[in-house]
């Protein structure tokens, strides 16, 4: 029974992805989450929203080109009746990994590079706007409705924002859609 056990697990990770017609070929697509930003209390924590051009290179391995808009966070000063307003902005370039689990079913991890812009602006004239490059990095999981089209969900670390001490740096975690053609 063991041994039938260790067969079949083994042999789930053989099972070939749905995708692996898809060599050579690119796909589009689109994200939409939530972002988390480190030190940046008292701001409220925006949506994001993504769009993204990829290329298989392998049944197992893209490589994508991401640009991603955060919404626009605001802290409006009790008792100054100012506000601060963050807005971010980052393009980023990434290898995907897949690990197809079941026919259907992948787990991913990405690995990239980005380049992140953060604007600050006060109601008092007060601004800075910062240009950072870092690494990016996730992971997440997708399911292949068909030949062409794939819904995903990740979770990422997008690297800094600004290079205050400490920095302010965001993390999102993403629904998405991606078709192939």
């Amino acid at each position: 029974m063991k041994k039938i056990l260790i067969v079949a697990l083994l042999s789930s990770f053989a099972v070939p992805p749905a995708f692996a017609d898809n060599t050579g070929k690119m796909y589009i697509g689109g994200d939409f989450g939530s972002t988390t930003f480190s030190n940046m209390s008292p701001f409220p924590n925006p949506r994001a929203i993504r769009a993204v051009l990829g290329y298989h290179l392998t049944p197992n391995i893209a490589a994508e080109a991401g640009y991603s808009v955060f919404g626009d966070s605001t802290h409006t000063y009790t008792g100054f009746g100012g506000s601060t307003t963050l807005s971010t902005r980052s393009f980023q370039v990434a290898a995907i990994g897949s690990l197809p689990l079941i026919s259907d079913f992948d787990l991913t991890g990405k690995i990239g590079f980005t380049r992140n812009r953060g604007e600050l602006t006060n109601t008092t004239g007060v601004s800075d706007d910062q240009i950072n490059r870092g690494v990016i990095w996730g992971v997440g999981a997708q399911y292949h409705l068909g030949s062409r089209t794939t819904l995903r969900l990740q979770y990422e670390d997008y690297g800094d924002f600004f290079n205050y001490s400490p920095a302010i740096g965001a993390t999102a975690v993403s629904l998405g859609v991606l078709f192939g053609f």
